[in-house]
């Protein structure tokens, strides 16, 4: 794990808020169905120019309905941009609806099984997640790590929303939001992903 620089809380929310808010269709869900990369790419601008006009206020009042934990797990801690191995951080257990089994471990751990799966189509690789991994892949991996407002959100293992919590192995970060999209970015061969990294406020970041 490496930090490059801090960050502000705010613009991790605007991060989450931007990313998320691509998902969201006319009725309210969140549901990203097969799309061209062009029509992603304009999903993603108009976004983004949301999320830019954006105060801090009107961020929180975005993320904390549905997430108030994470809102203040957010607000509760110090934020880096930086750089993480696949073997090094873990995704949310059951992340996509995907087997128990296949969270347990790192995130390389999971893109193996995800990857094995997508190549066999097997019954067991869970529809939410097939669907997700499977449409990045096709259309928008490429920008996932090169725009900031795609970067993947994590925290230091154990801490912030507990994403991994009641899994027998810890990981020196669990991510937070961007399980997917840190999948697909593995499955696709990725070995060190960029992310924003929180970290308790009363703990101090180590290099």
């Amino acid at each position: 794990m490496k930090l490059l620089r801090k960050v502000s809380a705010r613009e991790v929310k605007r991060t989450f808020v931007i990313a998320n808010d691509i998902r969201i269709q006319k009725n309210g869900r969140r549901f990203l169905g097969r799309i061209t990369e062009e029509e992603f790419r304009k999903k993603f601008s108009r976004s983004k120019q949301k999320g830019l006009r954006m105060t801090t206020k009107q961020l929180d009042a975005r993320v904390s309905p549905d997430w108030p934990r994470r809102l203040h797990a957010y607000n509760e801690s110090d934020w880096y941009l930086g750089e993480v191995t696949v073997n090094e951080i873990g995704t949310w257990k059951k992340a996509g609806d995907l087997p128990l089994s296949w969270t347990n471990g790192s995130l390389k751990d999971t893109a193996d099984k995800v990857r094995s799966a997508i190549e066999k189509d097997s019954g067991r690789f869970a529809k939410r997640a097939r669907r997700a991994v499977k449409n990045m892949l096709a259309t928008n991996v490429g920008l996932l790590q090169k725009e900031k407002y795609l970067l993947p959100i994590i925290f230091k293992g154990g801490t912030g929303t507990r994403g991994r919590k009641g899994l027998k192995r810890q990981m020196k970060g669990d991510i937070d939001d961007g399980c997917m999209r840190s999948i697909a970015l593995a499955v696709h061969g990725v070995k060190t992903i960029r992310a924003y990294i929180g970290f308790p406020k009363e703990t101090r970041a180590v290099h």
